[in-house]
């Protein structure tokens, strides 16, 4: 199958794909005993991306291949920030298709749509207990910025993430 990652905008529609994503991504994260996305991502967020037009998909012949939500703030995570920045969020890709390139094709997808709006940085975080992770992200060319506490979709607990950069005119 050729997966050269048309990205497309997402819809309302995904969303139940969508949340099958997150979940195998929930699941092969807890096995690795992981925190990183170990509290459920409710419907109404993945809505609000929909909305809001942050949410992209790549189809595949048998459902959603991969998935990010990008946008221009991110006030929750980063605090208040005049960086002309495009963020990205809940980047996943469903299991059978490890191996396939399709985060980093994400993530140059990511980083073309930031320049078309001529900002400066691509940024992101992720759970600073994720040590392979935050080696993907620097292989790729992303630099650390530093660890922060965020809460969980649901508000009942904080955990740390790192956050990450990587300048546009850098891929």
């Amino acid at each position: 199958m050729d997966l050269g990652a048309r990205v497309e905008q997402g819809l309302t529609t995904d969303v139940p794909e969508a949340q099958k994503l997150i979940a195998e991504a929930r699941r092969w994260l807890a096995e690795r005993s992981i925190d990183q996305w170990q509290d459920p991502i409710p419907d109404r967020v993945l809505e609000e991306d929909v909305r809001r037009g942050h949410l992209f998909v790549v189809r595949a012949d048998d459902g959603l291949a991969g998935m990010l939500a990008v946008a221009r703030s991110d006030e929750d995570t980063w605090g208040p920030s005049s960086a002309r920045a495009l963020y990205v969020h809940r980047l996943a890709v469903a299991q059978r298709y490890r191996g396939a390139q399709l985060g980093p094709k994400l993530l140059r997808w990511a980083q073309a749509h930031a320049a078309e709006q001529g900002l400066d940085w691509l940024r992101l975080d992720c759970a600073a207990s994720n040590p392979g992770l935050r080696r993907f992200y620097e292989r790729d060319g992303f630099t650390y910025v530093r660890d922060t506490a965020v809460g969980s979709p649901d508000g009942r607990r904080t955990f740390s993430v790192s956050l990450y950069q990587r300048p546009i005119g850098a891929h």
